[in-house]
């Protein structure tokens, strides 16, 4: 199986530094490329691999810290992930990530000398032809199959805790401002053990099929329909494509986005 893999991230037109950060199996932001970073390449895949997408917040370089730290946490749990002989057990390996991130962020913050910071998470893994799917705050993920595009995950927001309550529709919840009050994300330290990721899914991977991992610097700049417009004409840089078209709409805040294409 080939799968084609385009990452882009920018810092948008009013922020003053990039808090987000992405794992490409393997390959994560440096510092010193965050302002404006995008690369495509294609990867022959013999076994598994491991890809997430985070956005940090916390002001200052609480953001950053907790987005970079998450990123290598989950460099070092990628062997306990690929292990997991099934969708529980692997589930249970990604909450045992999120809870040692997120006591590593809290660490790593405290001696920068910061209050609070957490990052979001959008984590996909590749194994055996199947791509599963994990999540925890409002970063998304979308997949495109057969000219459709479908939103797997659900924003752990208060926003979306109303919909539930029934005060909010969710076209309501799109536009409320407690849209942006996360309920669960990395770095989440009222009780750590309370943390557990959101599953979005597992899916027989198929030639054509497109799987987008963003922040919501992306969502928040661009419809449903522009996004799906992006996917179904974007030959190789669709992540770059996505991200020049938040900028475009306004590029408000940091935006990042990997797009997982099966090629063959």
């Amino acid at each position: 199986m080939r799968l084609r893999i385009s990452v882009a991230t920018n810092i948008g037109k009013f922020r003053i530094n990039n808090e987000d950060n992405y794992y490409a199996n393997g390959k994560k932001l440096t510092e010193g490329v965050s302002d404006d970073f995008s690369v495509t390449y294609t990867e022959e895949l013999t076994e598994h691999a491991l890809f997430a997408v985070c956005d940090g917040m916390g002001g200052e370089s609480c953001g950053e810290v907790a987005s970079a730290t998450a990123v290598s946490v989950l460099d070092s749990f990628r062997e306990k992930i690929f292990a997991a002989a099934d969708n529980k057990e692997q589930s249970e390996a990604v909450n045992e990530y999120a809870r040692t991130a997120s006591a590593a962020i809290n660490e790593e913050i405290a001696k920068a000398g910061g209050a609070k910071g957490g990052t979001t998470l959008t984590l996909a893994c590749v194994k055996n032809g199947i791509i599963s799917m994990y999540y925890l705050g409002d970063s998304r993920i979308y997949m495109y199959r057969n000219d459709v595009l479908t939103r797997l995950t659900r924003d752990h927001t208060v926003a979306y805790e109303m919909i539930d309550s029934n005060v909010l529709t969710e076209e309501e919840a799109e536009k409320s401002p407690d849209r942006h009050r996360l309920t669960m994300y990395l770095g989440y330290d009222d009780d750590p053990s309370d943390i557990k990721a959101g599953f979005a899914g597992s899916y027989t991977l198929a030639e054509g099929e497109r799987f987008l991992m963003c922040t919501d610097g992306l969502n928040e700049m661009c419809t449903s329909e522009e996004i799906s417009a992006v996917l179904s004409s974007a030959d190789t840089d669709a992540a770059k494509m996505l991200v020049d078209k938040a900028l475009e709409n306004g590029g408000m805040d940091n935006v990042t986005c990997i797009v997982i294409e099966v090629v063959e």
